[in-house]
């Protein structure tokens, strides 16, 4: 198997900035990830959302030039707090947060703002945010990763194979199991109507050379978007 060679070139932060530096800044446009604290199965890690959508605004930073702020590690995970270690916020207190995080740095100039949204249940909420962030002047773009490769899963190939080339010593390989789908019980919300363990996929089909073919593409897709609008 071929030897998979990740380099982190260290992305423009924000958080690392001086106020001087960001004060004397001429192009004040940022990247704003969010992604989730939730569970992800037996084998990824409750961070597995906000590590990923991380990386991904790392290396898009990096291509643009553009700063990433820290990212926003809280979403909206309700249909996952059958499992222990699942955080969420209410919706009103996630929208709070990010309009919070955007006017702050509207107030510091940067009014041209990208929101890298990694976790799904984000989205709707996001959505409905957009507006009233525009109303106050600032130009703000929301940007999915999930849905961009076709496949839809939870924990499953996709995830797990991300997670393999991009972090492959958080994953527990031994804990990877084939998924069994199961007749949904109750209203079918919830993510354990369908999965006992929390997967949803297939993750034994996972590696860290489809990891990286992932990763490429979507980095590549958001940095055409951003850089044409």
């Amino acid at each position: 198997m071929e030897n998979l060679l990740l380099i982190r070139i260290k992305m423009p932060s924000l958080s690392e900035k001086t106020w001087c530096e960001i004060e004397g800044m001429k192009d004040k446009r940022v990247i704003i990830p969010i992604g989730s604290i939730e569970q992800h199965g037996p084998h990824l890690p409750l961070s597995t959302d906000s590590l990923l959508v991380e990386e991904i605004a790392r290396k898009v930073g990096e291509r643009t030039g553009f700063l990433v702020t820290p990212t926003i590690r809280f979403g909206i995970s309700k249909e996952h707090m059958d499992f222990k270690g699942t955080i969420t916020l209410g919706p009103e207190t996630f929208k709070a947060v990010v309009l919070d995080i955007c006017t702050s740095l509207q107030r510091h100039g940067f009014n041209r703002q990208y929101i890298i949204n990694y976790h799904g249940g984000n989205k709707k909420y996001l959505i409905e945010l957009s507006p009233r962030i525009k109303e106050m002047g600032i130009n703000v773009s929301l940007h999915r990763v999930l849905g961009r490769l076709g496949k839809f899963d939870h924990a499953g190939e996709v995830e797990t194979s991300l997670m393999m080339y991009l972090f492959p010593k958080k994953v527990r390989e031994d804990k990877i199991e084939r998924f069994r789908y199961r007749i949904p019980e109750g209203d079918g919300w919830k993510t354990k109507d369908y999965s006992e363990t929390g997967v949803i996929g297939d993750a034994i089909e996972a590696s860290a050379e489809r990891g990286k073919q992932y990763f490429d593409k979507i980095v590549n897709e958001l940095v055409e978007e951003i850089r044409n609008e």
